[in-house]
């Protein structure tokens, strides 16, 4: 029954690894840009201080996608704990 339901719902799992990739991609991504606008930044367009903006939204989406990944993995595990007790019919 396990088995089964490991299969069913495969795409959860694998959703759950490309959210966690996605947050600390993010997150690079982020402090990259933030460093490139401190660098190159200055200019009426973008401010240094724009600067800080793109690491707080890469922490920002850090925090959403690893959320989420997390999420999806405990509804897996949930459903996973209530098949192990619940009595074979």
């Amino acid at each position: 029954m396990e088995g089964n339901f490991m299969e069913k719902y495969k795409f959860l799992k694998v959703s759950a690894v490309v959210f966690k990739v996605l947050a600390w991609v993010s997150l690079i991504i982020g402090v990259i840009a933030g460093i490139v606008i401190f660098i190159g930044g200055g200019t009426p367009e973008a401010p240094r201080n724009t600067g800080f903006v793109g690491i707080l939204l890469g922490i920002v989406y850090l925090f959403i996608f690893y959320t989420a990944s997390e999420v999806i993995s405990l509804l897996i595990e949930i459903g996973t704990k209530l098949l192990e007790k619940t009595p074979a019919a």
